[in-house]
């Protein structure tokens, strides 16, 4: 990705930087794969900024926070340098791979959607090109690259499908498969567009907004909604008062729902984020109760960037792993 946005930023009058992040769970390997990058940018003449974090208190998954913990370098670095976007590797498979992961979780319309090619400030350029497709490219160049060994291991749920359902999709239905699941997501996230915004109108109506840590919606006029769109508004008013903490399932959204329709008064009932909800009267209320004292902050051991060229608005990263 890093050698096509090079070839295209002259044309477009891009100025391009690159970063690169070591989780610092993979050793030698890892230190390895930034001073490869580090190598690829200088070639091109380019800045690159590279970091190193250990993941210290993480909680749940590991990829989970290690994914959090590169979002959070990856806005930072390009918020330091004025980039007004950040261009992530992800290609088709990880897009196929991502809407069967979220399928078999029952996912709705938004999970389907899976990865967006433009989500401000992440593009993804690659989305729709498949990853033999670059392979090949690379190696028709000349050009080397590295291979994440741990995506090798059949321990993380993304690597199980890659390796083991994925091939048996391609050999009943064919190479075309990939193509379909990426146009599904494509379809979905179209239509999820459309409910979104109905579920915004609904929002003004329904919603309260009691603070930064608090919000209350009105029971019956939620029950009055279809369930698409009260299924949008409970979404949208937990992810508010978590500030995007945890990672909801369609289950909490469920439980959330089936505490407004209840009839028995003093439920409640406990979600990702530290968020809790329960009814008040007449409102559901939807509560943070994160104490401060719980946010990990994950320990920084090195931090440098090496100037070797021009100033960018464009922040390029190159390869990072699928979203989960």
């Amino acid at each position: 990705m890093l050698h096509l946005l090079a070839a295209l930023a002259p044309g477009r009058g891009w100025q391009l930087e690159v970063a690169t992040l070591d989780h610092g769970l993979r050793g030698d390997e890892g230190a390895a794969d930034v001073r490869f990058v580090e190598r690829q940018a200088s070639g091109l003449g380019l800045v690159c900024h590279a970091e190193r974090l250990e993941l210290v208190g993480a909680r749940g998954s590991v990829e989970t926070r290690a994914r959090q913990l590169r979002r959070e370098f990856l806005r930072r670095t390009a918020a330091s340098v004025g980039a007004k976007a950040i261009a992530l590797g992800h290609t088709l498979d990880d897009q196929a791979e991502t809407v069967l992961f979220r399928l078999g979780r029952g996912c709705g319309l938004l999970g389907l959607g899976a990865m967006e090619r433009w989500s401000a400030p992440f593009w993804r350029p690659l989305l729709r090109v498949r990853r033999d497709s670059l392979r090949r490219l690379l190696r028709d160049a000349g050009l080397a690259w590295r291979e994440d060994s741990s995506n090798q291991s059949l321990r993380p749920t993304r690597n199980k499908l890659r390796h083991r359902l994925v091939p048996v999709l391609i050999d009943v239905l064919g190479p075309s498969a990939i193509d379909a699941l990426g146009r599904a997501a494509e379809l979905a996230r179209d239509d999820e567009r459309l409910l979104a915004h109905l579920a915004d109108q609904s929002w003004v109506s329904i919603v309260s907004v009691r603070g930064a840590r608090r919000i209350e919606l009105d029971r019956r006029a939620l029950g009055a909604l279809p369930p698409p769109l009260a299924r949008r508004v409970v979404r949208r008013a937990i992810e508010t008062a978590s500030s995007g903490r945890g990672r909801l399932a369609a289950r909490h959204i469920e439980a959330a729902l089936a505490l407004a329709r209840a009839q028995t008064p003093g439920l409640s009932a406990d979600l990702p984020g530290k968020v809790c909800v329960f009814r008040e009267g007449r409102q559901l209320v939807v509560e943070n109760r994160r104490s401060p004292s719980e946010e990990t902050v994950p320990r920084q051991v090195s931090r440098h960037a090496t100037s070797l060229g021009r100033s960018s608005g464009t922040s390029s990263k190159r390869g990072e792993g699928p979203a989960c």
